[in-house]
């Protein structure tokens, strides 16, 4: 299996409130495995219970996780970005509907650690995640994103993402509501040509 080489320079605290950067890392992506879930978990529940940037609001413990990796056979692959044995992000593939109509149409997940965010993760995640989308022979991939969560907005616009929609005040967390973007990038072969970058 293909891995990816990368030198990130990820951003840390340094104890005092201001952002510092760190040494490079020397990421790789592969594939998720049950020795990673325990890191995944720390990386999901804080997004699902501190942030909206998903809409998801449950925690989830040992059982759930080994659950949520049994989901993800290809073609739904669940991949992690590691720098040496530690896991600084993750994403996933999922059926975006559970009717036979819907069968080649998948939607991406990609979530980063919080101190490793504005260091090219998400991109290496989200194009391993396109490309792995492309050899199973999907036609379509879809992200539901909260609308005040530019980062991801932008990062799916980046990878020939294209808002389809938006659904207003869908959500409710953190005592406010949200809306959700939708955006969608087509796999068939004039769309791959287009979207190509």
């Amino acid at each position: 299996m293909p891995e990816h080489p990368r030198r990130s320079g990820a951003r840390g605290s340094d104890g005092s409130g201001r952002r510092r950067h760190s040494s490079p890392l020397r990421v790789s992506v592969r594939d998720a495995c049950e020795a990673d879930l325990d890191q995944i978990a720390a990386i999901w529940n804080h997004e699902a219970l501190w942030t909206d940037s998903t809409t998801d609001t449950e925690p989830r413990d040992e059982a759930t996780q080994r659950e949520w990796l049994a989901r993800h056979p290809e073609p739904y692959p669940a991949i992690v970005a590691v720098a040496g044995k530690h896991v600084v992000g993750y994403g996933s593939l999922s059926p975006y509907r559970p009717k036979p109509a819907f069968a080649q149409t998948v939607e991406d997940s990609v979530y980063i650690e919080g101190g490793h965010r504005g260091a090219g993760l998400g991109g290496l995640i989200l194009a391993e995640l396109v490309r792995r989308a492309i050899a199973a022979d999907h036609h379509s991939i879809m992200a539901r994103i909260t609308s005040r969560n530019t980062a991801s907005l932008r990062l799916h616009e980046r990878h020939g993402f294209r808002t389809v929609g938006v659904e207003r005040q869908t959500a409710f967390k953190l005592g406010r509501w949200h809306d959700v973007t939708i955006m969608q990038r087509r796999l068939d072969a004039r769309a791959r040509t287009s979207n190509a970058h």
